[in-house]
Parts: structure tokens; sequence; C-alpha cells
């Protein structure tokens, strides 16, 4: 049984041994074969493979001409996780230090230990309210709101922050590989500019909420 630390996840991208750019032979070896697959490696794939063991899911990259990788770690469906541990695999016990579904986006940014690391987008990519945490480039948590009108322009925001870190829930936790476009890039570079208004860094956002 491999033992990992949601907390380590939150600063390294890695559940232990298990990290984004691992091949699938690594990932078979450490956690075994998923308990569903979606896609195949090429030749043959119509779709880029894509595992699931409980709630980590795992996307792999086809690099051309080259062999698949692990493009992005994800766990899904946080209401699951509770308890002082987890397992999210069934090879793969993760300490969860006290976070759980319910857990603030706060909590998440303190835990990080370079907060200069971080960063906040405060809309979803449709425009509505919601947390998007960045740890870097390859680290995302994303916390939903729910039914909500968008917004276009940001509301004031120290009430605005502080609706949403204790409104919005923990929805899932990414990390990619660096060779890989995290959806963060994607984002900016689809839609130049349009989430600008709505990003801060990690210290502004813990003092929106002191504010």
């Amino acid at each position: 049984m491999i033992r990992a630390s949601l907390v380590d996840f939150l600063n390294t991208g890695c559940l232990g041994p298990v990290r984004p750019g691992a091949s699938m032979e690594e990932i078979v070896a450490l956690l075994g074969e998923p308990t569903k697959t979606i896609g195949e490696p090429a030749p043959h794939a119509t779709r880029q493979p894509y595992w699931l063991y409980g709630n980590l899911e795992i996307s792999f990259a086809q690099p051309e001409g080259a062999a698949p990788f692990v493009e992005f770690l994800q766990l899904d469906r946080p209401e699951r996780l509770h308890g002082v541990a987890r397992r999210v695999a069934p090879r793969l016990m993760l300490d969860l230090h006290g976070f759980h579904a319910r857990s603030r986006p706060s909590a998440f940014i303190r835990a990080v230990d370079e907060i200069d690391k971080v960063s906040v987008c405060l809309v979803d990519i449709a425009h509505y309210p919601a947390v998007t945490v960045y740890v870097g480039e390859e680290i995302e948590i994303n916390f939903d709101l729910g039914a909500e009108d968008p917004v276009e322009t940001l509301p004031a925001l120290a009430g605005y922050a502080r609706r949403l870190d204790g409104e919005a829930s923990w929805a899932d936790f990414y990390s990619y590989d660096p060779r890989c476009r995290p959806s963060r890039r994607a984002r900016e570079e689809t839609w130049p500019g349009r989430y600008a208004p709505f990003m801060l860094t990690g210290r502004d956002y813990l003092a929106a909420l002191e504010g």
C-alpha cells in the first residue's frame, strides 16, 4: 500500500511515487490495473487513454513517436474524502490532514509552502462565480458555488471573496506534467485578458478575506 499526503500533493503535484510524467508501465506497477479505462494507446486510439482508480483519475498524453505518459492526475469526488485518511485507489492511501469536501479555498492556500506561487481566479470558464486556486503552473484546485448568475465585472473584492470562500465547495484537484498545456494556460491563450480582472495573488486573496 502506498501512503501519500494531500498537503504534499498540494505542494509537489505528486502522490508519493505516483506523479505526472510517469509511464503507463510505472502506473500499473504502482497501482495495479485501473478499475476502468477510456481510450487506448496509439496507434489504435480514437481518444487518448484515461484511467480510473476510485477517486484518482489519470489522463495520458500521447506524443507522436513516443510512449504515453501521465498528462495529469486528478482527484475527483471530494465528497468521499473524509476522516484522517482515505483510500483513493486500491493501492493508494491518502492522508487528508484535516481537509474534506467543505474545506475552504483559503485553507488550501495556507497549506502551500510558498505563498508567492499561489494565484486565484474568482470565476469559472463560463464566468460564473467560482474559485480556482493555482499553485505554480501545474497544480489547480477548483471550487464550485452552484447555481448563480455569471459576472462580467469584479464585485467589491472583500465581500465577494468572503462569500466565495465561505460558500464554494471543493470540486476537484489537478496536477499536470510541465510538458502539457494546463487549463489555466489554455484559458489565457484562448481568451487573452478576459480573466485578468478576476485574477489575484494568493496573498491578496487572503488579505481580501481579512479586509
